[in-house]
């Protein structure tokens, strides 16, 4: 990296070099008690009326008696500017990279390093209610792309000097600013330090989403279950970090990721917390039962279908009997066309415009609802079992991804091999969960390896008469050891 120049035209040469044909960077010279200088910035991300007020007119305006050029750039960094947020650079990189985010640069003549004044002012989302995490009675705030006021919304909730954002530059062609949040005495240090050294290791051109980050802190074993989590409500984030994990959040997207990232983690909401205990442990039950229904009800009914028959009632086996003698596919390959004819219509309303979007709606219905089970393609008893699976992969959409394929892989294991293939493909599927290891902590605790005194919020939630006395914190997991997470 290049240092400032202690002279001036060598300096402004340098900044106008560099950013030729860039109709977006401005730059004004200046005299200022005699000496030379100019102030820069990046049109469209300062806001203007702050940087007349708070940079340029206190220093055009203000007669000072100084000794040389480092007197006078210290008279004016201590005296004179009215800017909070007050930076020094003594590298065009750095320089560069505090143009970006919409900081205006001072460069005096006879100095090798630059003065930045944050006065951002740049366009940006209004927070918003969240869109993929709905409630009923939380709050209605969400993430936004801006990552101080990101930042901002979490102080909010998080009264707290403990409260540590720990920012970092990532991306070798072009900066990206990522922070990584935790609560300095809920968190574990070992944890804090392997999390930052794991995206300081990672090589990127630049970071765009946060999606890029998560394979580099995700864990090694083969799985279709990631071992990061996300979400774009501060009060979900700022609970998790009180539960003493980590947060990342990237300059650019409206969501955080947040790990050591547990299993049970899919099944709770923030309604759980307002709703009573008793009805809150019922929704818990029900989005457990739901996931064993999305992943394995389509194969359970191909398997029971086409090797074991005996096992269905006989109204309902001559029911489907009926049915699916007229149609020309078997059992599996039914099931497998209409996952894939429902695949292809999710995916098409989600990416048209929503002004034609409810039209895939209409024609769904028509489709699947009426025109192939009239036509004898599909049986009716397999169009019920693909529908109650497509709602119930809605019920834990935190997991959609990977009940989305996995229930296509079991209704191929049960269509050739039938119950027996399930039962072990299940047993695999419950292994490789509990095998994961995300920073020493497993992933299926507390649940495996079993700890009893923290199950209060898992199938079930406690009155938060009990849950205010518990102190959870994911490193104090039966099972966890966050000390070697890193060889794991």
């Amino acid at each position: 990296m290049d240092n400032l120049y202690p002279y001036y035209d060598r300096n402004k040469k340098r900044f106008e070099d560099d950013f030729k044909d860039c109709s977006d960077f401005l730059l004004r010279e200046a005299v200022i008690c005699g000496e030379k200088g100019f102030f820069c910035i990046m049109d469209g991300l300062v806001d203007s009326l702050q940087l007349s007020q708070m940079v340029v007119s206190p220093i055009l305006e203000r007669r000072l008696d100084f000794k040389g050029s480092e007197d006078l750039y210290t008279q004016i960094k201590l005296s004179v500017v009215n800017s909070v947020e007050l930076n020094e650079a003594k590298t065009f990189d750095d320089c560069y990279y505090f143009l970006m985010s919409g900081f205006c640069v001072f460069v005096l003549d006879g100095c090798n390093k630059a003065m930045v004044f944050g006065i951002q002012g740049w366009a940006r989302r209004s927070v918003d209610e969240p869109s993929n995490e709905s409630n009923v009675k939380g709050a209605k705030e969400c993430f936004i792309e801006a990552l101080n006021d990101n930042k901002a919304l979490l102080r909010k909730r998080l009264k707290t000097h403990h409260l540590k954002y720990k920012q970092i530059k990532l991306g070798t062609a072009a900066n990206t600013p990522v922070v990584i949040a935790y609560i300095d005495n809920r968190a574990d240090e070992e944890l804090v330090k392997d999390v930052e050294h794991r995206l300081k290791a990672a090589h990127f051109n630049t970071v765009i989403d946060y999606g890029e980050l998560v394979p580099f802190v995700d864990t090694d074993i083969k799985s279709f279950f990631s071992c990061v989590g996300n979400t774009e409500r501060p009060d979900v984030a700022a609970s998790k970090l009180l539960e003493g994990r980590v947060l990342i959040m990237v300059e650019g997207t409206p969501f955080a990721i947040y790990l050591p990232y547990l299993f049970s983690d899919n099944f709770q909401s923030v309604d759980d917390y307002d709703n009573p205990p008793f009805y809150s442990g019922f929704i818990r039950i029900l989005k457990y039962f739901s996931f064993i229904i999305s992943v394995f009800l389509p194969g359970l009914f191909v398997a029971v279908g086409t090797f074991h028959q005996e096992l269905i009632p006989t109204s309902l086996l001559y029911t489907i009997a009926a049915e699916e003698i007229t149609t020309p596919f078997s059992l599996m390959t039914e099931a497998i066309m209409l996952l894939v004819l429902y695949e292809i219509m999710r995916e098409a309303g989600l990416r048209l415009p929503k002004t034609v979007g409810h039209a895939i709606s209409i024609i769904g219905g028509i489709i699947i609802g009426e025109t192939t089970v009239t036509a004898g393609l599909i049986g009716a008893p397999m169009l019920v079992v693909i529908a109650m699976t497509a709602i119930s992969s809605y019920v834990v959409n935190p997991l959609y991804e990977s009940v989305s394929v996995l229930r296509f892989l079991f209704i191929i294991v049960g269509g050739l091999t039938g119950m027996y293939g399930l039962i072990l493909g299940a047993g695999v599927v419950f292994v490789n969960i509990c095998s994961l290891n995300s920073f020493g902590v497993p992933m299926s605790s507390p649940i495996s390896p079993l700890d009893i005194h923290s199950l209060g919020d898992i199938f079930y939630r406690e009155t938060w008469k009990k849950l205010s006395q518990r102190k959870v914190r994911v490193n104090k997991l039966r099972g966890a050891n966050i000390d070697t997470g890193k060889k794991r």
